[in-house]
This record gives C-alpha cells, structure tokens and sequence, in this order.
C-alpha cells in the first residue's frame, strides 16, 4: 500500500447525510461539509465543483498542475458522501 494517505475525515454524526468536500491548500486539506438533505450527493458534489472552481489543464505551462482550483487557488482534491 505504499502511496495511501489516510486522512482524519470529521463526518458529523446527528444522522443527517453530508457531503465532504476537500481542499488542498498551502496549511494542508480543508474540509467542506453540506448536508444533502437526502438529496443525490454526487449531483450535488458536481454542481458544487461547477459553480465553484475552474479547470485549469496547466499552471504556468506544467500539465502536472492541473485540475479544478477555487478562486482563492485551492485545488479540489475530491468529496465523500456519508
């Protein structure tokens, strides 16, 4: 398993469903979390990606930087629904 990260991901508990989004910043992975209210959490997820980041398929002519970046240039690295 060499490469694995395991992350302390703070799904809440009060038996509502959530959606955790995650950010990587330069002080480490931030966490956003929205309850789906038993809505469809990847749609959800996706309009969220949508309406709040851009894809960029290059950073200063590095393909290695791509990916979809908030406008404060946090790179969303993925979500996880719960």
């Amino acid at each position: 398993m060499d490469g694995l990260v395991f992350l302390p991901i703070n799904i809440k508990k009060d038996g509502m469903k959530y959606l955790v989004i995650l950010l990587l910043s330069t002080s480490g992975i931030e966490e956003i979390n929205l309850k789906t209210h038993d809505l469809n959490c990847g749609e959800i997820a996706t309009a969220w990606s949508e309406v709040n980041t851009i894809y960029y398929p290059e950073i200063n002519g590095d393909a290695k930087l791509q990916g979809n970046y908030t406008r404060d240039g946090k790179l969303l690295i993925g979500w996880m629904c719960n």
